[in-house]
């Protein structure tokens, strides 16, 4: 049942000596989930299900007047994304609308329910990134993102080996454990064991990691020392903070894979609002419906650092 908000709850508001209010709207929140997570549409069903497909292997040499050997590709895991539902709403008197009308309590109220809405997007969002290295949380293959035993390169026989997109011993940011996932990113195969070039595109810290994110990737020389070396990995990816991430040492880098960090929406957030006959009240609200994850583990190497 709506819990319905009167006058009464807001005598400052109304009270017609006061003409100004304090709102706690704040200009100052910008979407920092789509920076990382690609946004596509969802498909008219309640969940969209992503195959990982592999393809052939290289191609073997082949001596004059033999025939062309032939491979074949295959799907290797399936991901599901569920279209959770996320709503809020209120609910304020008529009289509560005539006498709050000179501060226009209703679209204030709507914009906090907006706010409600997006910081609830936003810790979706947040929280793929605060869960890469918790092993309830799986992906398509069946494990978390950040993890050593991704499934690796498509094997027709038993003891293929697993592939890591985790540093082998968790770091903290430096410029020596930077540079080593950079290696790791570079040495990246697909599932048939074909070298695919992945590149690096942001550095990911939460807030406390941020001015050591700069130095190491703004400045000429290395950073630390006090040599002349040059800054091998200057501008190699952008730095990125995310103010909702929980962990202060957790870092990742984020790459050009394909189908990776995505956002599928089956309904973006939308606004209805109706009134009750009996108490003359107004009731609003605003839902969405989203889902959020990875289908390709490529798409992001970290380390829950130290």
């Amino acid at each position: 049942m709506a819990v319905i908000q009167r006058s009464t709850d807001f005598r400052s508001v109304v009270a017609p000596i006061l003409n100004q209010v304090a709102d706690g709207v704040y200009k100052q929140r910008k979407d920092e989930y789509k920076e990382l997570f690609a946004q596509e549409d969802g498909i008219a069903r309640s969940y969209h299900e992503e195959p990982m497909l592999y393809g052939m292997g290289n191609a073997p040499i082949m001596p004059d007047g033999t025939k062309v050997p032939y491979d074949a590709g295959g799907q290797l895991f399936t991901k599901r994304y569920a279209y959770d539902i996320y709503g809020i709403g209120f609910a304020i008197t008529k009289v509560l609308e005539e006498d709050g009308d000179h501060i226009r309590i209703g679209s204030i109220l709507s914009k906090h329910a907006m706010q409600s809405v997006v910081e609830t997007v936003e810790t979706v969002h947040a929280n793929i990134m605060n869960r890469a290295f918790n092993s309830t949380y799986k992906g398509g293959d069946g494990v978390e993102l950040c993890s050593n035993a991704h499934i690796g390169a498509v094997s027709f026989t038993a003891g293929a080996a697993a592939v890591s997109n985790v540093l082998a011993t968790s770091a903290a940011l430096s410029q020596t454990s930077f540079e080593q996932m950079l290696i790791q990113i570079r040495s990246a195969e697909d599932p048939r064991g074909k070298k695919i070039r992945l590149a690096p595109k942001k550095l990911v810290v939460h807030p406390a990691n941020m001015l050591q994110a700069a130095v190491i990737l703004e400045s000429i020389q290395r950073s630390g020392t006090a040599n002349n070396d040059v800054n091998p990995v200057k501008g190699d990816a952008d730095v990125y903070v995310m103010s909702r991430l929980t962990s202060g040492t957790a870092w990742w880098v984020t790459t050009d894979a394909q189908n990776g960090l995505k956002t599928l929406w089956r309904r973006k957030p939308e606004t209805s609002s109706e009134g009750d006959f009996d108490t003359d009240s107004a009731r609003f609200k605003i839902t969405t419906r989203f889902g959020a994850g990875w289908t390709d583990w490529r798409a992001a190497y970290g380390t829950p650092g130290t």
